[in-house]
């Protein structure tokens, strides 16, 4: 045995302490991995928590390991919502407010701000992506490969004719093959289910990640998104209790996908990364109701801004959280996930964000710090809408200033849907059908009226707060490109047919010169550039 005296004692207390500190610095100061995962089109009914015909249980699972956000909300649509989440900034400053953006200024991004990946590749991040693009193909500085990630496997457009020959279009336009591994197209995966080739590849990145270097993954899916296709053995094997043939289709596809997330869930347990990964589960928009989709009991769906339309299920399962197993009740808007993220990751908030940090206030479930928010400035003419929130008010309405806005309307199903379950025991379908004049704003008490029911927008009693809410929508309607529509840097278009090659061909790059835009890649030869089409092999 050994004789240490009293000194020696308080030595190795004090070395052993240190040892401790320093142990317990390292272990905080490592940079999580990010798995963000974004779902296509899935209602707020479509998940077994909110409809228990539905399956979903890696997804209720990771709820339970971590938190759900109550007051997630997302663009109307998938392109909006998918530049929102990347840039940190509203669409509509840039001109991705709607999906059909005249031309082709809705295959592209301003390059002058770096985006997500981007900014996590600054901090060190291995970053990967999986699936649905539709931010830009038409110069290859302007597809995934060109905005920060290191690998790409997955599709530029946006749904395809088909999840198993990954094609688009149809007729004249013929059907062009839309798959691609880096930047070569992958003529594999023809035949084989879209959601099964993400799973796996994701599953992949894992076991192949270094637990050393922190990676980012975006795995964006295509589902639940039509067409509506899926194995029979997942309607077999998950579905069969379901009896509408709609949402038994819809269950399927979303098993699929939430079986997906558990073979990722289980690669990072085995590669012992998955206490140190921060993933993110959450869908683009509302579910379109005639896909067999729900938001019940939330009002409208795809396309619209009441909030079955951009009130997104979101899950966030996280190191660090102080609880687990709650529902975080604070506002996230998309434009929130670029710094919050890159907090979490060990950055700064970019000046050229509009969205907020939440990080702490999520991890320690506090109060969000976000009161308000703009859910959308869309002044194109079959919608000319905007609306708009401030703490448990909501008002919608015309883009005031436009030319052309003696009609608009929230969106296109604007009532209530519920799922068939209810309908067979009588609560009624109400769809609302009419358009809106000019006179005609909406403000909602979504605190005492959260299914958007009530319209209090003429009670006296509201002048102030609607007045607050009016000098928000002339800010933000005041930004340089809304209502004249020009933006900075628009692409410029040098080939008519958008790079869609026909006969059974793949489609193809460089056929557009974005001024000023720097060609990082610099793969684009001058007579692509001129309009020559690009990439002619056929598989």
């Amino acid at each position: 045995m050994l004789n240490l005296s009293p000194l020696h004692v308080a030595l190795l207390l004090l070395l052993a302490l240190g040892t401790c500190l320093v142990s317990q610095t390292s272990g905080t100061s490592q940079q999580p991995n990010i798995v963000y995962i974004l779902i296509d089109d899935a209602g707020w009914g479509d998940f077994q928590t909110h409809d228990p015909l539905m399956v979903s249980p890696n997804i209720a699972r990771l709820r339970q390991e971590g938190m759900f956000l109550n007051q997630s909300y997302v663009l109307p649509m998938c392109g909006p919502t998918r530049s929102a989440l990347l840039t940190g900034r509203y669409p509509h400053t840039f001109g991705m407010q709607d999906n059909t953006v005249g031309g082709n200024k809705k295959f592209w991004m301003n390059e002058t701000f770096m985006i997500l990946p981007q900014e996590l590749q600054s901090l060190g991040y291995t970053t990967h992506m999986l699936g649905k693009w539709h931010l830009g193909y038409c110069h290859p500085g302007l597809t995934p490969l060109g905005r920060g990630f290191n690998t790409f496997y997955g599709f530029w457009l946006g749904s395809h004719n088909s999840y198993y020959d990954h094609t688009k279009g149809s007729g004249r336009r013929r059907r062009i093959y839309d798959w691609w591994d880096g930047d070569s197209i992958d003529w594999s995966a023809r035949g084989q289910y879209q959601t099964d080739l993400l799973s796996a590849r994701a599953v992949r990145i894992v076991e192949e990640s270094s637990p050393s270097n922190p990676f980012f993954m975006y795995l964006s899916y295509g589902a639940v998104h039509g067409p509506f296709e899926v194995p029979q053995h997942y309607i077999d094997t998950y579905c069969a209790h379901v009896t509408n043939t709609s949402r038994q289709i819809h269950c399927a596809m979303m098993a699929a996908l939430d079986e997906g997330v558990g073979n990722v869930v289980q690669a990072l347990k085995r590669k012992g990364t998955y206490d140190n990964t921060i993933i993110l589960v959450m869908s683009d928009n509302g579910g379109p109701i005639k896909g067999g989709s729900v938001n019940w009991p939330l009002r409208g769906e795809k396309k619209s801004v009441f909030e079955g339309g951009v009130r997104s299920y979101t899950v966030l399962k996280a190191p660090g959280l102080a609880e687990t197993n709650v529902t975080w009740p604070g506002m996230v808007h998309a434009i929130d996930w670029l710094p919050t993220l890159l907090t979490a990751a060990g950055g700064v908030r970019p000046d050229y964000t509009h969205g907020k940090n939440l990080w702490q206030s999520m991890t320690r479930n506090e109060p969000s710090p976000r009161t308000d928010f703009i859910y959308n400035v869309n002044d194109f003419r079959r919608f000319n809408h905007i609306a708009v929130r401030l703490n448990k008010w909501k008002l919608l309405g015309p883009v005031p200033g436009l030319a052309r806005n003696q009609k608009w309307t929230p969106g296109f199903k604007i009532g209530w849907y519920p799922p068939y379950q209810l309908l067979d025991r009588g609560v009624p379908w109400e769809d609302m059908k009419r358009k809106y004049s000019t006179s005609q704003y909406l403000l909602f008490n979504l605190e005492q009226d959260p299914e958007e029911r009530n319209n209090v927008y003429n009670d006296p009693r509201n002048a102030d707060i609607v007045r607050q809410m009016e000098m928000k929508i002339e800010y933000w309607v005041g930004q340089p490109g809304v209502l004249d529509g020009v933006y900075p840097l628009q692409p410029i278009n040098t080939n008519p047919d958008r790079g869609r090659n026909n006969n059974g061909q793949h489609l193809a790059t460089c056929w557009c010169d974005p001024p000023g835009f720097a060609d990082r890649r610099n793969v684009c030869p001058a007579q692509g550039r001129n309009g020559r089409r690009r990439g002619r092999n056929r598989g």
